[in-house]
């Protein structure tokens, strides 16, 4: 059994789940072999048509038959079939558990279609391309995120173009865990509101997957980060991720905190992924005219934005 180990500072955040995720590494019968006279009986004909319906390779995946918490995970076997022209075959090395998967899981997000493999990051090796496919070879280092679900499993068939090459020095667990988080850090600090020096901002959930990017980033950028984060042992990681202020939100109301901060003047920009917990307190962090990024609901819905 191989085991993902915890990727540092870039872990992922999930409910009830520590940042790693174990795959079965073992051999398996990859197909079967049948041979027939031409003319065969009808039981013979029977176990032609079963052998050409077996699937050619089986692996390991984490199924979803009905929506709930971590019980309804199922680690079982799956079949997958060999790529098609435009598609790889991805043994995956280390595999990301992102909140996302915990919404399709519970039903937040629309479902897929019952069952699925939950997943929507990883990094691993290309065992398989299909035909006449160029620009990616057998033994490739890859990583990729978003769609198609389906990343908690010991291999995926991808679309060939929804990978990206994973440099030799850059380590597969790494690469694992901050596509998907560090494209969504991307959006949320030069896109929805654009850090400069000098911004102050608040980012909740400063230990989180992508609080931990969006702390480091908006420092380096040269703003003033204020994080919340829940525990002490979080409130030392967030510091060491770039926060200048950190506030331990279930022992001291951040509100006041946040105004103590900035003197009364609110800051540019608040990053909730947080939800109904902090909605409210984060417009009363905001200066005039402050932003107020919401990508996420961990504790619910914000529900109705009190004037």
């Amino acid at each position: 059994m191989g085991l993902l180990l915890r990727p540092g500072i870039h872990q992922c955040q999930c409910h009830q789940y520590h940042r790693l995720l174990p795959v079965l590494i073992k051999p398996k019968i990859s197909h079967f072999h049948f041979h027939f006279h031409q003319n065969s009986n009808p039981l013979s004909q029977t176990v032609r048509a079963l052998a050409e319906a077996a699937p050619q390779k089986m692996v390991k995946a984490i199924r979803v038959h009905e929506l709930g918490g971590p019980e309804v995970l199922k680690w079982e076997d799956v079949e997958l079939g060999e790529p098609k022209e435009g598609e790889i075959r991805v043994k995956n090395k280390a595999i990301g558990l992102n909140f996302i998967d915990v919404y399709f899981r519970k039903g937040v997000y629309k479902t897929p279609t019952l069952p699925y493999t939950p997943g929507r990051e990883a990094a691993g090796v290309v065992t398989a391309v299909g035909p006449g496919l160029t620009g990616r070879q057998v033994g490739d280092l890859v990583a990729y995120a978003g769609d198609p679900m389906g990343s908690y499993a010991e291999e995926q068939i991808l679309p060939a173009n929804k990978v990206v090459p994973v440099p030799p020095s850059i380590d597969p667990i790494i690469a694992a865990s901050i596509i998907l988080k560090g494209m969504t850090a991307q959006f949320l600090l030069r896109r929805c509101f654009k850090v400069e020096p000098g911004h102050t901002i608040l980012v909740h959930a400063a230990a989180g997957g992508v609080g931990s990017l969006l702390s480091q980033w908006a420092n380096a950028l040269g703003a003033t980060v204020i994080g919340t984060v829940s525990t002490k042992e979080k409130a030392v990681q967030a510091k060491d991720d770039g926060c200048h202020h950190v506030i331990i939100y279930k022992e001291e109301d951040f509100v006041a905190r946040v105004n103590e901060i900035t003197s009364s003047n609110g800051v540019d920009v608040v990053y909730d992924a947080v939800g109904k917990d902090t909605f409210q307190g984060s417009l009363a962090c905001l200066k005039p005219r402050g932003y107020m990024v919401n990508f996420g609901q961990s504790s619910g819905g914000s529900g109705t934005c009190r004037p």
